[in-house]
């Protein structure tokens, strides 16, 4: 009998292993019935789309269902923040580009609320915006009468003005420019159509001694159709 035990050993051992390669073929034999290839159900039939998620607001509606596509597509998703961060689209590059030669930094901007202090230059194309926000040329100066217009990006570069929405009335903003820093205080907040955001910040008050500064950026985030701004006025 001794001279049988290491045979019979090695048919047990065979058995064990026939019986886990059987288990496994029947597991994958029933996923396969369960997700058979080219989208069919278990039945055969083609499978059914997923319903369209409800978008957050109707803003966002082309984005989300272009997304859905992609995905059902199994082609790669565009990301939820668009590279197109340009708080300026649309205005022709002469008008918000500094001038050739121009010292691109004016100074810093100091947001306390948002933890925010940043380089400030002169202009609001992508290279002003690149490192820090930028100063719209031909506005007043901050810190001069008038509204001086400074623009930053949401979500590509620092994003210096990705949490602009949570500014409150009476919280200060900062501005030095040279040797003189001024505080301005906000007093309002508001979502202006892309279609209309130029002719919005670059308003100058009626009085010519008042003191203002607008900041605005991209709204929503996801999808850019409109612009958020923020007015301050100095004391």
């Amino acid at each position: 009998m001794k001279a049988w035990k290491p045979v019979w050993r090695w048919l047990t051992a065979s058995v064990a292993f026939a019986g886990l390669i059987a288990v496994a073929i029947v597991v994958l034999g029933r996923k396969s019935d369960q997700k058979p290839p080219g989208g069919a159900s278990a039945a055969g039939q083609p499978a059914t789309k997923a319903p369209k998620a409800a978008p957050s607001s109707a803003g966002d509606e082309a984005l989300v269902n272009r997304m859905l596509d992609q995905i059902r597509a199994d082609k790669p998703v565009e990301p939820q923040f668009p590279a197109g961060d340009n708080p300026a689209s649309g205005v022709p590059i002469a008008a918000i580009k500094a001038k050739p030669g121009e010292q691109l930094g004016l100074g810093r901007l100091v947001i306390p609320r948002l933890a925010l202090n940043d380089e400030l230059n002169n202009g609001v194309d992508d290279a002003a915006l690149e490192h820090g926000v930028g100063h719209w040329p031909g506005t007043p100066l901050p810190g001069s009468p008038g509204n001086s217009v400074i623009s930053g990006h949401r979500s590509t570069h620092d994003k210096p003005f990705l949490y602009l929405e949570k500014l409150r009335p009476g919280d200060p903003i900062k501005v030095t420019v040279g040797a003189r820093t001024t505080t301005y205080k906000v007093f309002k907040t508001t979502i202006v159509p892309q279609a209309q955001y130029v002719k919005f910040v670059l308003r100058q008050p009626t009085d010519p001694g008042v003191k203002e500064i607008t900041l605005f950026a991209c709204n929503p985030i996801t999808a850019h159709i409109q612009r958020i701004v923020v007015q301050a006025r100095a004391a």
